[in-house]
């Protein structure tokens, strides 16, 4: 591999984990490295570069954190609700700015899919597990279905790896490996006031049959196949918006009724959830579910809004933003490639 930068000249690498001891892992100082690279990227900018022994603790330590959070996570006072976010770091860190509130002072909620084709495919992740070490309660971290470990095979998390110096495969293949067992440890839900859900999916069959108290029980680690099914529903769930449409191809699904239905069974106000491209980043039907997305112009294919929800007391806000150039794409008509000068 050559050491020259994205335009060819220059270095191809800057170390995000220089000076960082892996065995007292400074998180305050990986969370302002990383910050400052998706700040500053260009597409001409040095990659990033990371120790692979500092990931492999990190990844390590993170577990027995997320362990210790339930499953249906239960938060108090104000939160900042974020969308998926596909490694579309730009997204992630303007949406922060923009809501002036940071932790401890408040409560970050993330619906999952942290991974994904933007530029940041990897460093929005290992951001947010070190944003999580520094604030364990107050960085909530939902599994998405991009945590999911075929997910991770299928994205070729190995080649973003790669991508980033990590040569060796022994250290690829301990990452990956410690990478899956952080993420199956992730929660998969979060309850606001006691009357928001927050999930990456939404109620899917079995989750609404069961009811959300079935799920508030499951202990983090070994579940049976009845539980990992109200898991994965919470996860990939799809809101069906044209209810003419029966072939889901096996994919768990909800329609409007469906949600209005369980809210009330479940004595909640309303769910929140990623999971589907929204236009205007959010989406408030039914009146029940409101849908957020949290990466702007989504694989630079569409010129959708990125936003986040917060949450404060009985009031919500939303905070948006919008890339205002070129023409906006429909998903009936194109094919997304990746996202925003993708690393890889």
């Amino acid at each position: 591999m050559s050491d020259e930068g994205g335009n060819g000249l220059g270095q191809r690498f800057i170390n995000l984990t220089d000076g960082i001891d892996s065995e007292k892992i400074d998180y305050a100082k990986l969370v302002s490295s990383i910050w400052n690279y998706i700040r500053s990227y260009t597409p001409d900018s040095p990659r990033p570069q990371f120790n692979p022994e500092v990931l492999i603790k990190l990844l390590q330590r993170s577990q027995d954190v997320f362990k210790h959070d339930d499953m249906v996570v239960k938060v108090n006072g104000p939160a900042l609700v974020f969308g998926p976010i596909y490694g579309e770091g730009d997204s992630m860190i303007t949406l922060m700015s923009q809501a002036k509130k940071i932790p401890p002072n408040i409560t970050y909620i993330f619906l999952g899919c942290y991974l994904g084709h933007g530029f940041a495919q990897l460093e929005c992740i290992f951001f947010l597990i070190a944003y999580k070490m520094l604030y364990p309660d107050k960085i909530i971290l939902l599994k998405g279905h991009h945590e999911e470990s075929i997910s991770m095979e299928m994205l070729k998390v190995k080649d973003w790896l790669y991508a980033r110096g990590i040569t060796q495969e022994v250290h690829l293949e301990e990452i990956l490996v410690e990478m899956k067992k952080a993420c199956s440890m992730m929660s998969a839900a979060a309850l606001i006031n006691s009357k928001i859900l927050c999930m990456p999916g939404g109620p899917g069959l079995t989750l609404r049959e069961r009811g959300l108290k079935p799920l508030m029980s499951l202990k983090k680690g070994m579940q049976s196949i009845a539980d990992k099914k109200l898991m994965m529903e919470a996860a990939w769930s799809v809101l069906l918006v044209n209810e003419a449409q029966k072939d889901m191809h096996g994919m768990p699904f909800f329609t409007a009724q469906h949600a209005t239905d369980f809210c009330k069974k479940n004595r909640l106000k309303c769910i929140i959830r990623g999971r589907q491209m929204v236009d205007e980043g959010y989406l408030n039907k039914p009146k029940e579910v409101i849908t957020l997305i949290s990466a702007v112009a989504y694989l630079d294919n569409f010129r959708n809004y990125a936003a986040a929800l917060l949450i404060d007391k009985d009031n919500g806000k939303v905070i948006r933003y919008k890339m205002e150039e070129g023409e906006q794409l429909s998903l009936e008509l194109v094919k997304p490639g990746m996202g925003r000068n993708a690393v890889v």
